[in-house]
């Protein structure tokens, strides 16, 4: 009985392979290509008022699987206006029986040079909206001659088009390839899309991939993507060598839009790496909302390196292109240097970016151990992006942020070899586009302590440019301004000083205080290195210092005088070193540098006023913290008291006198003979030896005059320039 049934079953399976391939001869035999074509025409006139037109009649293929070969052909718009699509070659897999009664029924797609131009029109309406629309009823009007349930799909070579009237956004992609699994109600599958991305405004120009899982739902239902992963390489909103890879767990396609539990995206350029990541996130009707977007960056910058996080919610509206950023906070760290321990910084802030007119505008607030910060910050342009800042500052002390400040008050006229060695970097100023004002209540830079700071900034084309700087600096007004650029990693710097305390000024920037009084200060400089001991040996300009009620500190002239007198008088040489509290009175001091190399040389050296009268010059070596300096010191007024008539004897001798050695412990040292690069006339002979008549006087030595930009300011005894 069992054998008798089977007996029956493959007679049934062989009298239906039969009729199958009878069905299928016949077909073959009487498929009418031409036929076909112009009721697929007729259709798309009817239906969807739109003109298909086909180079030719379609054919059929029976091996190795059925087959129906579309020849060229094209889709106009609606109403036929323009091209919505065309293609060099289409290949449809479709179902035998469905073809028995005229209609085509396709399970499978393959499609070589598809061209796709979508567009949006500026009442916001897509030009395929009446196809994505659900099909109406028939009402007795005939069969579609056309349906879809593709077990796959490949487009090979494709181009598509994207263009928003609304916003005047355009974008296209170019050599995509597509493939993906059955589309069809309830399907399950996988598709990946490859090619090339390709926008003027932002400036893009990017390979790309996408490639994610799909879950179809019922026809009309939802669908659901899982395992999303898009990369892009190349040129991203006008950064060259750019990556940014996209990632989404889970995406359902739902009634109410698209939703998503988490999403992620990594930014790369350059060695910089900006992360977000996606929470809660909504999305429809031109509007999607994250309940909490979350940001990592890891960025060079010209400061140093910028790592942190940073946490908040955002929104966006389609209508007007508004990303809202509200309430967003978290912590930064900003390691200038390898060596520097890193600085955290507590961050606050909002915004709103207006992507339809390519600016945005937002509040800052940064809370770091040396310094607290608040301002506004503007993007008056998005591609390329352009930074404005308006920010206040209560006090920031940036050597101890370069972990430097110790190192530079401790040295006392040596070297820190350390120091020396901190790189600089300025190639973080390169792609970055910034203009506005800092002002601080107070900064530490340098040594010194400026009160009431003003910086203007204009960061362009990997140049840093700071004019109109002003400031309070030790009791006197300081005007300045700062000049960086990545190219060749140089600094210039034009500052005047008026009516500064020197002592306290000489006491941030030395170690100790040489001089006491007013001062005024110009200097011009120019220096380019690698290394912060690389900038100052190759600093550059000239520098002009002028001292008034003046005081040496640290060594007693009068007592230098006493003690050297038998080595005057025997024409030797002698020594003195500076004494803690010692003083002498200079009246007014003034001399004229130019810089070369990191050492500053003068010819002019002069104080007058007090009781001395000194005339010389010398050399101050800024990179290795020393002086030589060279002077004829004359005693115009000798001392009341039991001291003058010690001294009488030299009252108007110009004394050869050098200062030799590091900041705050160089000495003081009398030498016959020695020979100064310039001076005055002497009015009497210099080393005198009694009781011996007096010789003629010495001839004078040729003056070198000091060379100095015609630019260059000339500070005045009142303050004035």
């Amino acid at each position: 009985m069992y054998f008798k049934y089977l007996r029956y079953l493959a007679f049934a399976l062989g009298g239906l392979c039969t009729v199958v391939a009878a069905g299928a001869l016949f077909l073959y035999a009487t498929f009418d290509g031409a036929r076909l074509a112009a009721e697929l025409s007729h259709f798309a006139k009817q239906r969807h008022q739109r003109s298909l037109r086909l180079e030719g009649p379609l054919e059929l293929s029976m091996f190795p699987r059925l087959m129906l070969h579309v020849p060229r052909g094209s889709l106009s718009g609606r109403a036929g206006e323009g091209e919505l699509l065309a293609f060099e070659r289409a290949a449809l897999g479709v179902r035998l029986m469905p073809l028995l009664t005229h209609r085509v029924v396709v399970d499978r797609v393959e499609l070589d040079g598809l061209r796709v131009a979508l567009l949006r029109d500026r009442d916001g309406k897509l030009n395929v909206a009446d196809l994505l629309d659900p099909p109406a009823a028939d009402n007795g009007k005939g069969v579609e001659p056309l349906a879809f349930a593709a077990a796959s799909l490949a487009v090979r070579n494709g181009a598509l088009t994207w263009n928003d009237e609304a916003t005047g956004r355009a974008l296209a992609l170019s050599e995509f390839e597509l493939t993906s699994g059955r589309l069809a109600a309830l399907a399950e599958g996988y598709a990946e899309l490859s090619g090339r991305l390709t926008q003027a405004s932002p400036g893009t120009d990017a390979r790309f991939t996408l490639e994610a899982s799909y879950r179809l739902g019922p026809e009309g239902k939802p669908a659901q993507l899982d395992g999303v992963r898009v990369v892009l390489r190349g040129q991203l909103a006008g950064q060259p060598d750019a990556e940014l890879g996209a990632s989404i767990p889970r995406l359902s396609l739902a009634a109410e839009g698209l939703l998503a539990d988490s999403a992620e995206a990594t930014f790369k350029q350059a060695g910089q790496q900006l992360r977000a990541r996606l929470a809660g996130l909504k999305a429809g009707a031109g509007v999607w909302a994250a309940e909490r977007l979350s940001t990592e960056l890891d960025l060079k910058t010209a400061f140093g390196r910028l790592a942190g996080s940073l946490a908040g919610g955002a929104s966006w509206r389609e209508e007007g292109r508004l990303l809202d950023l509200g309430g967003h906070t978290g912590e930064l760290a900003l390691t200038p240097e390898a060596a520097s321990p890193v600085r955290k910084i507590a961050v606050r802030g909002d915004g709103r970016i207006d992507f339809a007119r390519g600016s945005g505008v937002g509040k800052i607030e940064l809370t770091h151990e040396l310094g607290h910060l608040q301002g506004s910050w503007s993007l008056p342009r998005l591609a390329p992006l352009a930074l404005g800042v308006d920010v206040d500052v209560e006090s920031f002390d940036l050597d101890r942020q370069m972990a430097n400040g110790k190192a530079q008050k401790n040295r006392k006229g040596e070297a820190a070899a350390a120091d020396d060695a901190a790189p600089v970097d300025l190639s973080g100023l390169r792609g970055l586009d910034i203009d506005g004002v800092i002002r601080f209540g107070s900064l530490k830079a340098g040594g010194l302590k400026l009160d009431k700071l003003r910086v203007p900034l204009a960061v362009h084309d990997g140049r840093l440019v700071s004019t109109g700087q002003t400031a309070t600096l030790y009791g006197g007004a300081f005007e300045g301004s700062l000049s960086l650029a990545a190219d060749g990693n140089k600094v210039v710097w034009r500052a005047y000083l008026q009516n500064a305390d020197a002592a306290a000024l000489g006491r941030e920037l030395f170690g100790t205080a040489p001089f006491a009084g007013t001062t005024n200060i110009f200097v011009d400089l120019s220096s380019a290195g690698a290394t912060r001991g690389q900038l100052r040996a190759d600093m550059a300009g000239l520098a002009r210092v002028r001292l008034r009620g003046g005081t040496l500190q640290g060594f007693d002239l009068l007592a230098a005088l006493k003690e050297w007198r038998p080595a005057i008088q025997a024409r030797q040489a002698a020594a003195r070193r500076p004494g803690g509290g010692e003083t002498s009175a200079l009246g007014e001091l003034t001399a004229s540098f130019t810089i070369e190399r990191g050492v500053a040389r003068s010819t002019d050296l002069k104080a007058q006023g007090g009781p001395f009268a000194i005339a010389g010059g010398g050399s101050v070596d800024l990179a290795g913290r020393r002086l030589d300096l060279l002077s004829r010191v004359s005693l115009l007024v000798p001392p009341a008291g039991t001291d003058a008539a010690l001294l009488a004897g030299l009252r108007g001798v110009a004394l050869p006198v050098r200062v030799r050695g590091p900041f705050g412990q160089a000495e003081w040292r009398l030498e016959p003979g020695a020979q100064l690069a310039t001076s005055p006339a002497p009015a009497r002979p210099v080393l005198p030896v009694q009781p011996r008549p007096a010789p003629k006087p010495a001839a004078k030595p040729v003056a070198k005059p000091a060379t100095k930009p015609a630019a260059a300011p000339e500070p005045s005894a009142e303050g004035g320039e």
